[in-house]
C-alpha cells in the first residue's frame, strides 16, 4: 500500500482480479474500460469505487501517461469515507472528480444505448436488403429466421432526469464550487462523494440490460452477420470492377472483420485475434523495447497463420474471393485502419493489377502454397534441414505418429499445407523482414519505411535482376549434370543446365532475402528457393547480388557433399575456405592485404561463407566495372569458378587484373568445347540429328 509509479499502458487492474485495494489518482491520466466503452480519469479520481470489496473487479483500470496513484487497503464501502476523511486538503478535488466521473459514466451509457439501437436497426436493414443482394453475387439465398426474435434494445435505467441535471450543474460550477462549498467542510464534499459513488453503482448496475441485449444480438445475428459481411465484401468488389482497380468513393472498411468471417477458424482462434489486432492498432508505442510491448507483438503471431490457412484453404474453391481476403494472403493485410488509408488503397491497386509470372518463377506466398497444396512440388525443408518425409519418419520414430497416420500424411494435401505454412511461410516471414526483435506478420503502416510503389517486387523487376546476374556471371544459376545416348554412339557428355531458380514473395515489408533450399530433394537439376519480401526496404540490386552469392556457396555446397570444404577436391568452398584459414602464410597477400582480411573475418566473426558473400558483392558490383576492390588471391579464386560472361570478358581482356585470368579461363573452355564439337562433327557427318542439350551445351561454352 502507498504510493505506486505507473508507466504509460501500466496496467493497475484488471477484470477478474480479486478487489482489495482502493486507489486515488494523483498524478497522470487513468483509463477505466468495460468490453468497448471506456471513459478517463484525472488526478483526484477514486478507482474502483464501484467495485464490491473480496469479488473480482468488473472493470479494466490502466495508465495512459506515466501516472502514479495512492493505493489503501479496501474491505469494506465505508472504507471509502475513512479515506476521504483522511485527506481534507484533496477533498475537494475528490468531489469534483467523483463529480465529473457520473457525469462521463452518464455519456458513455448513453452512447452505448445509441449504439445498441444503431447495430439493431443496420442488422434490420441488411435482414431486408439480404434476399436481393445474396442474389445479385450469386450466393443461395439462406434462412435466417432467428433475426426475427429480436427485439430493439430497451434503454437503461440509471437515473432520475432532475438527479441527471443535478450532476451536469455541479460538473459546470466545478471552480465556484471548490473555492466556495467543497472547502466548507469535511462533511459536505464526503456527502457529494458518498452521493457519486452511489449513482456510479447505479450506472454500472445499469449496463445489465446492455449486455444482456449485446449477448442475445451476438448469438443470435453472429450467423447472418458472417454471411452479409462476405456477401457486402463481394458486392463491393463488383462495383469497384467498373473502375478498372482504381479505388475512387469506394473504400475497403471493417477489412479484419471480413477476413475473419472468410477464414472461418476456431472460435478461439478468431476471437483472439480480433481482440489483439484491436489492442495492437490502439498502442501507440507497439514497437518499443518494453516487456508489454514485446508481449503484445509475439500475441499477434499466435494465431496469424491459423487464420492465414483457414482462409487459404477456403479460397481454393471460391471463384470470386472479397478483395480484403486476398489483400490478406498477398500483402499479409488485416486491418485499414492498422495500414492507414492511403497503404489500403495501394495494397488494392497493386492487388487488382497483379500478373503472375508467365514462367511460374516468381510467385507470392500465395500462389506457392497452391503450388505445394496442389502437389504440384514437395514441402520446403523445416528449420532442421529435414525435408517433408523426413520429418514424418522423426515424429513415427519418437512415437507422435503411428506407421498408419504416416503413410495417410504423406499424400495428404492439407497436412503437407500446414508443414510448409508452419517451417517456409512462418519462419521465411520473419527471416526477410529482417528485424526479428520488432516482427509482426501483419501490414502496418509503421513498417512502412518506403514508398510502396517503389518497394513493390513484381516478377519483372526480378527477371530483369536475372538476366542482368547472368549477363555478367552467366553461370550462376547452372548444374552439372550427364549425358548420354549410346544409340548415336555417345556415352558420356557433361552438360551445365542453367536452372532457374523460385522467388517468393513473402506477405511483408521487410529489408532481407534469402536462400531457402538450393535444390528440391536430392535431385540436383531441380530449381532453388529463394524468399524475398513482396515490398523490399533495401536496395533491390544489392539484396539480389547478395542472395546469389549465398546461393553460389550453398549450391557448391551440396554438390560436394561431405568435400565442402576438402582442399583435395577443389571447389568454391573448398579453396576459399583453404585462402581465408591459412591466408597468413599466403606469400602473394601483402602485409596490407592481410591487414585487411584480418578486420573482413573479424567483421564477420570468421564465417567464412558472409566473407565470401561480401567478395562476391564486390565482384559483381565493382570489380565487373573495371573498379578494383579484391586482393589477387580472391579474385583469381571468384573468377575460376564465377567466370565473367563471354561478352564482358572480351571488353577486359586488356585489363591488367583481368588478362591473364582470362587468357586461361578461355584455354580451359576450348579445352571443354574440343571433344564436344568433335562428336557434333560425326553426328552431323554420318547424318544423325544433333541432340538440342548438346547445342544447349556448345552454346553454353561459347558464353
Amino acid at each position: 500500500m502507498g504510493l505506486v509509479n505507473l508507466k504509460t499502458n501500466e496496467v493497475i487492474h484488471k477484470k477478474g482480479d480479486k478487489v482489495e485495494t482502493i486507489e486515488i489518482v494523483v498524478k497522470g491520466k487513468v483509463c477505466i474500460t468495460v468490453d468497448d466503452s471506456s471513459i478517463t480519469v484525472e488526478v483526484g479520481a477514486i478507482l474502483g469505487c464501484c467495485e464490491v470489496p473480496g469479488k473480482e473487479y468488473c472493470y479494466n483500470y490502466k495508465a495512459l501517461e506515466d501516472s502514479a496513484v495512492f493505493s489503501y487497503p479496501y474491505s469494506s464501502f465505508d472504507d471509502i469515507s475513512r479515506i476521504v476523511a483522511s485527506n481534507p486538503k484533496i477533498s475537494p478535488i475528490l468531489a469534483a472528480q467523483s463529480v465529473k466521473m457520473v457525469v462521463a459514466s452518464l455519456a458513455q451509457i448513453e452512447s452505448d444505448y445509441n449504439k445498441a439501437v444503431e447495430d439493431y436497426n443496420n442488422l434490420m436493414e441488411d435482414y431486408n436488403n439480404y434476399p436481393m443482394m445474396a442474389v445479385s453475387v450469386g450466393n443461395e439465398v439462406e434462412d435466417f429466421t432467428e433475426i426475427e426474435t429480436i427485439t430493439p434494445p430497451e434503454k437503461p435505467v440509471t437515473i432520475s432526469d432532475w438527479q441527471l441535471a443535478f450532476y451536469k450543474d455541479l460538473a459546470a460550477k466545478e471552480d465556484t464550487l471548490k473555492k466556495s462549498a467543497y472547502v466548507l467542510s469535511a462533511g459536505i464534499t464526503n456527502g457529494i462523494i458518498m452521493y457519486t459513488i452511489t449513482a456510479l453503482k447505479q450506472i454500472s448496475d445499469s449496463r445489465e440490460t446492455l449486455n444482456t441485449f449485446k449477448l442475445n444480438f451476438n448469438k443470435k445475428s453472429q450467423k447472418f452477420r458472417s454471411a452479409m459481411q462476405l456477401i457486402k465484401a463481394k458486392s463491393n468488389d463488383l462495383k469497384r470492377s467498373g473502375s478498372e482497380g482504381v479505388m475512387t468513393d469506394i473504400d475497403i472498411r471493417d477489412a479484419l472483420n471480413t477476413i475473419l468471417q472468410y477464414a472461418g477458424a476456431d472460435e478461439e482462434s478468431t476471437e483472439n485475434f480480433r481482440n489483439i489486432i484491436n489492442e495492437f492498432k490502439k498502442t501507440p508505442n507497439r514497437y518499443d523495447s518494453s516487456d508489454e510491448s514485446r508481449a503484445l507483438r509475439r500475441k499477434v503471431g499466435l494465431d496469424y497463420y491459423t487464420i492465414y490457412t483457414s482462409a487459404f484453404l477456403r479460397s481454393l474453391s471460391d471463384p470470386m474471393i472479397p478483395s480484403e481476403v486476398m489483400m490478406f494472403l498477398m500483402f499479409g493485410f488485416v486491418d485499414e485502419e492498422l495500414a492507414g488509408l492511403e497503404n489500403t488503397r495501394q495494397l488494392y491497386a497493386l492487388m487488382k493489377t497483379y500478373k503472375p509470372d508467365p514462367n511460374g518463377y516468381v510467385v507470392t506466398a500465395y500462389e506457392w502454397l497452391k503450388k505445394i497444396y496442389s502437389m504440384e512440388l514437395e514441402p520446403s525443408r523445416n528449420e532442421f534441414d529435414e525435408d517433408y518425409f523426413t520429418a514424418l519418419r522423426t515424429l513415427k520414430n519418437s512415437g507422435d505418429i503411428t506407421e498408419q497416420k504416416m503413410e495417410l500424411m504423406k499424400n495428404d494435401p492439407t497436412e503437407r499445407l500446414k508443414f510448409e505454412v508452419k517451417n517456409l511461410l512462418a519462419l521465411g516471414n520473419r527471416m526477410s523482414f529482417g528485424r526479428p526483435s520488432v516482427y509482426v506478420p501483419v501490414f502496418d503502416s509503421e513498417n512502412v519505411l518506403r514508398p510502396l510503389d517503389m518497394a513493390y517486387v513484381d516478377y519483372q523487376k526480378v527477371n530483369d535482376f536475372y538476366n542482368y546476374i547472368r549477363s555478367v556471371d552467366y553461370s550462376v544459376f547452372c548444374r552439372q549434370g550427364i549425358y548420354s545416348n549410346p544409340e548415336i554412339g555417345v556415352t558420356q557428355v557433361f552438360l551445365n543446365e542453367d536452372v532457374t531458380p523460385y522467388m517468393i514473395l513473402m506477405p511483408n515489408m521487410g529489408s532481407r532475402a534469402s536462400v531457402w533450399q538450393e535444390i528440391e530433394g536430392k535431385k540436383r537439376n531441380t530449381p532453388g528457393r529463394f524468399i524475398i519480401s513482396i515490398f523490399n526496404t533495401e536496395t533491390f540490386e544489392d539484396v539480389m547480388v547478395r542472395i546469389c552469392g549465398e546461393f553460389r556457396w550453398e549450391m557448391c555446397k551440396a554438390e560436394q557433399g561431405v568435400h565442402w570444404n576438402d582442399v583435395t577436391d577443389p571447389s568454391l568452398t573448398s579453396m576459399y575456405c583453404d585462402y581465408l584459414q591459412f591466408y597468413k602464410k599466403n606469400h602473394t597477400l601483402s602485409a596490407d592485404m592481410k591487414e585487411k582480411l584480418k578486420t573482413q573475418l573479424q567483421k564477420y566473426n570468421n564465417n567464412y561463407k558472409n566473407v565470401f558473400v561480401s567478395d562476391y558483392m564486390s565482384y559483381i558490383k565493382f570489380e565487373a566495372n573495371a573498379s578494383p576492390r579484391l586482393n589477387k588471391v580472391a579474385r583469381e579464386l571468384i573468377f575460376t569458378y564465377c567466370p565473367f560472361s563471354k561478352e564482358m570478358r572480351d571488353k577486359m581482356a586488356d585489363n591488367p587484373q583481368y588478362g591473364e585470368l582470362i587468357k586461361k579461363h578461355n584455354a580451359h573452355i576450348a579445352g571443354l568445347m574440343r571433344p564436344l564439337s568433335n562428336i557434333i562433327k560425326r553426328l552431323q557427318n554420318e547424318g544423325i540429328e544433333v541432340p538440342q542439350v548438346m547445342k544447349t551445351q556448345y552454346e553454353f561454352f561459347r558464353k
